[in-house]
């Protein structure tokens, strides 16, 4: 049985939304994912708000309003929305600098998109960048809260260190899974040097932090383009870390962040120095199970090259710590292949730490620390949460 959730966004038309929104002039910084359930149909919240309310404008993030770029492409030049007739404009190009004058004529700005609960999702620091936007400009911001499609209890991996910050991580101190809505990162963004705008969270309705996407009513929009599925969420906190290597993350396939390899890859092998793990090691990950298999990507590394690869299938979600799987992946491949595997210099800003890139990195060793820092996250978070267990 489902549970019935109401995002923030499908609240639109009540008299909460009403209080924060009607009468204001609106910009509204969304995309794909910004989806309601009104009417059991699965409008834009763009649409929704054109209709109930006044909006003004459009603002778009990584991948733009309506997903159609890839990864770290954008809306670009302003234009028009053809399903609300409002001018959209781009939020995380250079040209963010620029919004200002933009700003000028708004009430307020709203920010409604769906979030994975990961660090390294570049959303969150979109949603900071229009926070300190709003509050130079002297605008409430008002957040449309989302559910954590991975549920709000899961926190672990390491606190991003300060030498390490970057799009991908603009927050130091905050883990790799922080187990907190978008709202709760919201409130707790706002408390950061030069943000302390005049902050509203419009909550759901009936989401406790136990529930994942799977335990609700709510229908699975892709937040972005190679974020196609609930397992793909799952995973991204360690896979993710392919980016900064010279392996496929699976860009290019109909699975990404599901399935990794290289040309030069060889599966099992891999597979077997994953299973002689110590068995405390293993257990943290022990929901996943390794296939090997072959493909070629159509996009990105290894474009039009069979790759050899693993597809990593989730058997149980709830034994899913994928930093500290994707963590020993990395290493394990890098010292099976020192000759071929490479480490780029944007990695620490996915794993959080520049140490990784030591020849002598010890991921057993980091990773006792890291999980001493995660529990000391946790009361540092309580006073953000907006949710029960």
């Amino acid at each position: 049985m489902k549970n019935i959730i109401y995002n923030g966004c499908d609240l639109l038309g009540t008299q909460k939304a009403d209080a924060l929104l009607a009468g204001r002039r609106l910009g509204l910084v969304t995309n794909m994912s910004g989806v309601t359930r009104i009417g059991n149909q699965l409008r834009t919240t763009a649409s929704v708000m054109a209709e109930k309310y006044n909006l003004a404008a459009l603002f778009g993030p990584e991948h733009g309003i309506r997903g159609a770029a890839q990864a770290g492409g954008s809306d670009g030049d302003s234009y028009l929305d053809p399903e609300t007739g409002v001018p959209v404009y781009d939020l995380f190009s250079k040209k963010a600098s620029e919004t200002d004058e933009l700003l000028s004529g708004l009430d307020a700005l709203v920010f409604d998109i769906q979030d994975i609960g990961v660090r390294y999702y570049t959303y969150q620091y979109t949603m900071l960048s229009a926070m300190k936007l709003a509050a130079a400009a002297n605008l409430p911001f008002i957040v449309l809260d989302r559910i954590n499609p991975q549920n709000g209890l899961r926190v672990f991996g390491n606190l991003i260190e300060g030498n390490c910050l970057s799009g991908v991580g603009a927050v130091k101190g905050l883990p790799a899974v922080p187990g907190m809505t978008i709202g709760e990162l919201a409130r707790m963004f706002n408390e950061l040097p030069g943000v302390s705008c005049e902050l509203s969270v419009l909550a759901c309705e009936g989401w406790r932090r136990a529930f994942d996407a799977d335990d609700t009513n709510q229908l699975f929009v892709p937040p972005s383009p190679n974020m196609p599925t609930l397992d793909a969420i799952y995973l991204y906190p360690g896979t993710c870390f392919f980016e900064g290597t010279n392996l496929s993350e699976g860009r290019g396939t109909t699975k990404p962040f599901e399935v990794f390899g290289a040309p030069w890859l060889e599966p099992q092998a891999v597979i077997d120095r994953i299973n002689v793990l110590p068995s405390e090691t293993r257990e943290r990950f022990s929901g996943v199970v390794f296939r090997p298999c072959a493909f070629t990507p159509t996009f990105h590394k290894y474009q039009g090259e069979l790759c050899q690869g693993i597809q990593l299938h989730l058997a149980d979600r709830a034994k899913c710590d994928a930093y500290t799987l994707g963590l020993y992946l990395i290493c394990i491949i890098r010292d099976m292949y020192p000759d071929v595997c490479s480490f780029s210099r944007f990695l620490p800003h996915l794993v959080g730490t520049r140490r990784v890139l030591r020849s002598n990195f010890d991921p057993a060793a980091y990773l006792a620390q890291a999980e001493r820092e995660a529990a000391e996250f946790l009361p540092v978070r309580d006073k953000y949460l907006i949710y029960d267990n």
